[in-house]
């Protein structure tokens, strides 16, 4: 007699078969609380790279044999307000698995010191337009060590969407086009980011103080300084409720950081979930699963002077804040 598992396993099987037009599944590599970061080629030569659906475009930086044109500078703004350069350039190719893409436009930031991670230098970010552009779902399965792209069929027997993928049942909510849901923070809803190379998740002081804690309340937490385009001050702060769809997950903890723009889920959430966003439906979905992370984490974060990206290092009783760029 099947078990429910395994009828589960059996029509995500034939789902795939049916559905998935091409698909690639990388390592991630590094550890449960890095950013999601992935073997690629750029240029014809190894490298690695951060997929993020925060990202609102494809980062590149120099390093070491692989160089990129300079292009017209212009403006960018953090998440924290703060303004740095880019230039535009121009990747000739860029290989993820078996999916070759060229002639793709980037913003090249400032150099820096070289990151290597598994021999391979840390070259950018793979932002949410690329994938939209190629009508690419993401699928991050931290808790077993991966990532997949995909491309979803669109015919008839299809139209259900995804979910069947998963071999536990799924909780799927909207998801809009800059990669924003709306949680339930102790019954406030509350719009936020997915950031899966923010260590922990992340509110805004103000929105926070609008609904859901007093400046007495958040006086009484554990204070934290990070680094986005500059130093943020806040605070750690563990509320009551999180409720994302139809999912409780009970009392959660959250930065409270000044002057940040919006709310983002961060590793904290997704080290424990294997989520998939359809870019192209509008929709996320996520369920839980059991880690088998083998290896540490490796401090594998991008640039926190370039969109809001930072680890924080707490002590007892002052707050430090240790940068997570390429150094």
């Amino acid at each position: 007699m099947q078990t429910l598992s395994e009828d589960r396993a059996r029509f995500a099987a034939s789902l795939a078969e049916t559905c998935v037009e091409s698909a690639t599944t990388l390592p991630l590599l590094g550890g449960p609380d890095d950013a999601p970061v992935i073997p690629v080629r750029i240029e014809g030569k190894d490298a690695a790279m951060v997929v993020s659906p925060l990202f609102g475009h494809l980062f590149v930086r120099n390093a070491g044999a692989i160089w990129f044109e300079q292009g017209p500078t212009h403006k960018m703004i953090a998440q924290d307000h703060a303004v740095t350069l880019t230039e535009i350039t121009k990747v000739d190719t860029l290989e993820i698995g078996p999916i070759v893409l060229h002639d793709l436009l980037a913003e090249r930031l400032e150099d820096a010191p070289i990151r290597l991670v598994k021999g391979r230098p840390l070259v950018g970010v793979i932002g949410r337009p690329l994938l939209q552009h190629f009508r690419l779902m993401l699928m991050l399965d931290v808790p077993h060590e991966k990532l997949g792209l995909l491309v979803w069929r669109d015919a008839p027997q299809c139209a259900a969407g995804p979910q069947g993928l998963f071999t536990r049942k799924p909780v799927v909510i909207d998801l809009d086009a800059d990669a924003r849901i709306t949680a339930l923070i102790d019954n406030h809803p509350v719009r936020i980011r997915l950031d899966p190379d923010l260590v922990r998740s992340a509110l805004p002081r103000d929105v926070v103080l609008g609904t859901l804690a007093t400046a007495g309340d958040l006086g009484q937490d554990q204070p934290v300084v990070t680094q986005f385009g500059t130093m943020e001050r806040g605070v750690r702060h563990r509320f009551k409720s999180l409720r994302l769809g139809s999912r409780d997950l009970g009392a959660t903890e959250f930065l409270v950081l000044e002057n940040l723009d919006e709310g983002a889920l961060g590793a904290s959430f997704f080290r424990r979930e294997v989520t998939l966003i359809d870019f192209d439906h509008g929709k996320f979905l996520f369920a839980p699963a059991t880690s088998q992370v083998n290896q540490p984490d490796l401090g594998l974060h991008f640039d926190a002077s370039h969109e809001g990206i930072a680890t924080v290092h707490d002590t007892p009783r002052q707050a430090t804040a240790e940068r997570s760029g390429t150094n």
